[in-house]
């Protein structure tokens, strides 16, 4: 049996998916009791429960030969940094003494050491966990997803200007969300002897430029891209939302990943949708 966490998300969703048409027996685990009667009218179990109930989700993982994790982000009003490593330090707990044959772990491009630098801090530390608990295990690291870009469509389209902290004319890896559960699915299926750390982009890497491009084809209408300069990312965070520890800490992310202060893989594997298809498949209608 095979357990998907996240499986509710545009990657998650793809694994469990992914898993089914390969008739795998799978359990997926969500928070929605709804989302998981929907699982079972596609051929799969579901179980409801939080990830923080350490008992309930290590009874699962001792009843499965695979995993694939993925570690829910914190709604951003929230203490992000605690909350996500909250559900972190539940998912390792749960995994210790599991006997699996292989866990997926999903994880992004830059993850690095650091208390407040957002996902890239917090899957470090989900990534160098596994590793210690010795289960085979493949790590996914993901570049920058395009479906970031959808909630920006609206106010694009109404104003003419995408709003957006990267250089217009930039060039950055980008992937569709798809794709990265498809690959993790791949390694989920592969022998326990494929391990490691594995990268994953878009076919090609893309500027806000190519994205403002795109929307306004759809759109129909000129829309040039705005970049926010990095003395505003702060009062910008905070204007949407975002409580103040999580601004301070989404602030300095995007400070690394704009300026490139990680290394970028040498050879990643390339997903098979571009930009332009993932968004107007996302944003038709």
């Amino acid at each position: 049996m095979f357990v998907v966490l996240g499986a509710t998300g545009h990657i998650g969703g793809a694994v469990a998916r992914a898993l089914l048409k390969a008739q795998k027996p799978i359990t997926v685990i969500t928070r929605n009791a709804q989302k998981a009667d929907l699982w079972r009218q596609n051929g799969a179990q579901a179980v409801v429960l939080d990830l923080l109930d350490t008992l309930a989700l290590s009874a699962l993982f001792q009843q499965a030969e695979r995993a694939f994790v993925l570690n829910p982000p914190a709604a951003p009003d929230q203490n992000t940094d605690y909350i996500e490593r909250q559900s972190v330090q539940a998912i390792l707990a749960a995994l210790k003494g599991a006997s699996l044959q292989k866990v997926v772990v999903q994880s992004t491009y830059g993850a690095q050491q650091g208390e407040h630098c957002a996902d890239l801090g917090v899957l470090f530390e989900l990534e160098e966990g596994v590793r210690q608990l010795g289960i085979p295990a493949s790590f996914i690291r993901a570049a920058y997803y395009m479906s970031n870009w959808c909630t920006a469509f609206e106010q694009a389209r109404a104003t003419g200007q995408l709003l957006t902290f990267l250089p217009a004319e930039e060039r950055f890896p980008m992937v569709a969300p798809e794709d990265v559960g498809l690959y993790a699915a791949q390694h989920l299926l592969a022998p326990i002897t494929d391990t490691g750390t594995f990268s994953i982009e878009g076919p090609s890497l893309y500027t806000p430029a190519d994205v403002a491009r795109v929307m306004g084809q759809l759109a129909g209408r000129d829309i040039s891209v705005s970049t926010i300069p990095q003395s505003e990312w702060l009062a910008v965070y905070r204007q949407n939302g975002f409580s103040e520890q999580a601004a301070q800490s989404y602030a300095t992310m995007t400070d690394i990943f704009v300026h490139k202060r990680y290394p970028l893989p040498v050879a990643p594997q390339k997903g098979s949708t571009s930009l332009a298809c993932y968004l107007q498949a996302a944003l038709a209608g």
